[in-house]
């Protein structure tokens, strides 16, 4: 299924803390695994995320992952 547009994520991409959940609709969401334990990380935070505290590059981003499915 191809996924509709979405605006880019911005830092969640990179980061080691998102994990992208795809509904069966086509939808995409990107969860601050972070809101778990620190209410201060809203859970799906609003995209493009521009600017956050918990804000850690991963290894490998989840976006780039996600492509080479």
């Amino acid at each position: 299924m191809t996924q509709p547009y979405s605006p880019p994520p911005g830092l969640c991409a990179a980061c080691e803390n998102v994990k992208i959940i795809d509904t069966r609709k086509g939808s995409r969401f990107y969860l601050c695994q972070l809101a778990e334990v620190d209410p201060r990380f809203p859970r799906y935070p609003r995209i493009p995320v521009l600017r956050c505290h918990g804000f850690r590059e991963a290894e490998v981003p989840v976006a780039a992952e996600l492509q080479a499915d």
